[in-house]
C-alpha cells in the first residue's frame, strides 16, 4: 500500500486560481478594514481557498494581530477520569465563547519546551503546579500561565478551582446526615492520583472533627485487588456494630465495594451505606443504585475561563443567571440514589 502525501496549499496557489495577487488575498482572508476590494475578487478568493482546501497559517495571524488565540491546557497523566474530561470540555466550550481556541496536552507525552517550538499559546492554563523552570520559560517567551489546579498542592492554594475537600465534605455530611457513626474514605489500586491521600479524604475527616460527637469516628482504608477488598468487607464492615458510611474515592471505587458487600450478603444501606464521587453513568444500574457525588463542573470551568480572560486582558465574561453558579458553595451536590 502506497500513500501520497498532499503538498499543503499556500496563500500563492489560491492567488493564481483566483488571478488575483498574494497580497489580495490576504486581505480578503483576515477581512483586513480599509482595503477596496470588489464582491467579485472577494468572492474569487474565498472560492479558490475552499476549492483548494487552504487555511491560514495560526502562525502569520498571531503575528499580525500580535495575540494568539490558542489556550494550551496542560493536563497530568493521572487526570483521565470521565469528571475530568467533561471538565476540559466545558472549559473549552467557555473559552470558545470568547473566540478562543483550546489544545489539551497530557503532560508525559513531551516536554513543555518540546511544545513550545511548534506553538505559540497566548496562555497556558495548568491543572497541576509547573516546574519552576517552566514557569520561567513561559515568562520569558511572554505566554500567561494561569492556575487551574484540580487538587490542593501544599503552597499552591491561589489557583486552585476543583475543590477537593469540598467534595469529601459533601460525602461524609450525607453519610452522618443519614445515621452512620463510622465513616471510612476507601480507594483502590493505586493510579498516581496525588489526591488519595489529602484532598477527598481530608474533607471527610473534618466533617467528623467539626461534629463534635465522640461516638463518630473516622477511618481510611485501601484495597489492592477483589481478594483484600472482600477481606476488608469480612474483617471490618459485616460485623460492625455501628453503621458503617463509606466515603469512597471515586465511582468505579464504590461500584466495587458495592459488588463486595452483595457477595457477602451484606445489607445495604441499612448496615453499610456508600457515596461515590463523579456521578457516571454506571452508578444509575447498579444494584441498589450509586448514592454519589456530582462536581458542578460549569461553576469550575467558569472560574478558569473567567481567570484566563482576565490574564490575556480581555473582556469579562457575562455573569451567569443560573442560581446553582451562585458561588464556590455549589462546587458539589448530593445525587441521591439508594446505597446511602
Amino acid at each position: 500500500m502506497t500513500t501520497t502525501h498532499r503538498k499543503r496549499p499556500t496563500s500563492a496557489d489560491v492567488a493564481r486560481l483566483a488571478g488575483v495577487s498574494r497580497a489580495t488575498v490576504s486581505f480578503v482572508l483576515n477581512d483586513t478594514p480599509s482595503q477596496s476590494i470588489s464582491g467579485t475578487t472577494r468572492e474569487a478568493v474565498r472560492r479558490a481557498a475552499e476549492q483548494l482546501g487552504y487555511m491560514p497559517s495560526p502562525h502569520a495571524a498571531a503575528l499580525r494581530s500580535g495575540r494568539s488565540r490558542v489556550v494550551l491546557v496542560l493536563v497530568p497523566h493521572w487526570a483521565s477520569s470521565a469528571t475530568i474530561m467533561r471538565y476540559l470540555e466545558l472549559l473549552a466550550a467557555h473559552l470558545a465563547e470568547h473566540d478562543l481556541l483550546t489544545v489539551t496536552h497530557i503532560e508525559r507525552a513531551a516536554p513543555l519546551s518540546d511544545l513550545l517550538t511548534a506553538m505559540h499559546p497566548a496562555a497556558v492554563v495548568s491543572l497541576v503546579p509547573l516546574e519552576p523552570m517552566e514557569s520561567t520559560l513561559l515568562a520569558r517567551a511572554g505566554i500567561v500561565e494561569v492556575h487551574g489546579y484540580i487538587a490542593e498542592f501544599p503552597g499552591k492554594v491561589e489557583g486552585l478551582t476543583l475543590n477537593q475537600q469540598r467534595m469529601g465534605e459533601a460525602q461524609a455530611r450525607h453519610l452522618v446526615s443519614q445515621g452512620a457513626h463510622r465513616i471510612v474514605h476507601v480507594c483502590g489500586p493505586e493510579t498516581g492520583h496525588p489526591l488519595r491521600k489529602a484532598g477527598r479524604a481530608e474533607g471527610a475527616r473534618r466533617v467528623v472533627e467539626a461534629a463534635g460527637d465522640n461516638t463518630l469516628t473516622f477511618e481510611e482504608r485501601t484495597f489492592s485487588d477483589p481478594a483484600s477488598l472482600d477481606q476488608l468487607v469480612a474483617r471490618e464492615w459485616s460485623t460492625s456494630n455501628r453503621r458503617v458510611g463509606i466515603c469512597a474515592f471515586d465511582d468505579d471505587t464504590a461500584l466495587a465495594i458495592l459488588a463486595a458487600l452483595h457477595r457477602r450478603g451484606v445489607a445495604v444501606p441499612l448496615r453499610v451505606a456508600v457515596v461515590g464521587m463523579d456521578d457516571i453513568e454506571a452508578g444509575k444500574f447498579s444494584d441498589p443504585p450509586l448514592t454519589t457525588v456530582k462536581p458542578n463542573l460549569d461553576y469550575q470551568s467558569r472560574e478558569v475561563a473567567k481567570a484566563t480572560l482576565a490574564a490575556l486582558g480581555l473582556p469579562a465574561m457575562e455573569p451567569d443567571a443560573d442560581a446553582t453558579l451562585a458561588g464556590p458553595d455549589s462546587v458539589a451536590t448530593i445525587v441521591r440514589r439508594g446505597s446511602a
